[in-house]
């Protein structure tokens, strides 16, 4: 059986099809890897800006998730338009401190909740004249989880962030009381850094000559996060807050 000869033509045609549709799938790829970059927010000049409370802004590469920096510019200009405490307690740190009521779990002491979701060690230095200007009479001090996930810095260097913040809180409120808590535990990879900052944590408030408090030891097993005090290993339940309120309440007083 004789097989009809394929035209020339035909040859041609097919060649120019496959080179047309290689140079749209490029364009198309192209065109793809140009979108990827976040939308232009056309009123980004008149957004609320960490600048305006007198707090300068982390860097972009400073924040975990990009949605850390939406939460760092909504507490950071709540802080900066409340009044001074003049005494009573002030509870900084990220969004462990952030989702507990601390008011109403000490109703007897006047209290602000510095917490920010998503806040690292990097953010605290930054926004630790806030703290300063409310003059507390005592600073439960807890961040570092989110520096851990991160990843970006070593557990000294958490460490020597927190205590940049001891320095400067002693410095400026010579009478403030100050209390560094430990890092809580979390997922069981963690657990090492963990580890590792809470014991730069505790040789920094030794050095600095305030109150250290583990609270590492109440919430881990087997070195994670005690899941029954946890929805996600990270964060705690109402009971895993009652445990955190009753392991400090000998440290907090009346003002």
């Amino acid at each position: 059986m004789r097989h009809k000869p394929v035209m020339a033509g035909a040859r041609h045609h097919s060649t120019a099809w496959a080179v047309l549709c290689a140079a749209l799938v490029l364009s198309l790829g192209a065109a793809a890897a140009q979108n990827t970059g976040a939308p232009v927010d056309p009123y980004a000049a008149v957004r609320p800006a960490t600048d305006s409370v007198g707090v300068e802004m982390p860097d972009a590469a400073d924040f975990p998730h990009p949605w850390d920096k939406i939460s760092f510019v909504m507490r950071v200009t709540l802080a900066g338009v409340m009044p001074p405490l003049n005494g009573g307690v002030a509870f900084v740190g990220d969004s462990e401190t952030d989702s507990m009521r601390w008011d109403e779990m000490f109703p007897q002491d006047k209290s602000r909740n510095f917490g920010i979701s998503g806040d690292t060690s990097v953010g605290l230095k930054h926004r630790i004249g806030q703290v300063i200007a409310a003059k507390p009479g005592k600073v439960f001090l807890q961040i570092g989880t989110n520096d851990i996930a991160f990843g970006k810095l070593s557990p000294e260097a958490i460490a020597a962030n927190v205590d940049d913040c001891l320095v400067k809180l002693q410095s400026n409120l010579p009478h403030v009381a100050v209390f560094v808590e430990s890092v809580l535990p979390r997922q069981p990879e963690y657990d090492a850094t963990v580890r590792r900052v809470n014991a730069a944590l505790e040789t920094a408030a030794k050095k600095r000559g305030v109150t250290y408090i583990d609270l590492y030891s109440h919430f881990a097993v087997d070195g994670h996060m005690n899941p029954s005090l946890s929805p996600d290993d990270i964060h705690l339940s109402g009971q895993g807050y009652l445990i955190w309120r009753d392991v400090i309440r000998p440290y907090i007083g009346n003002d």
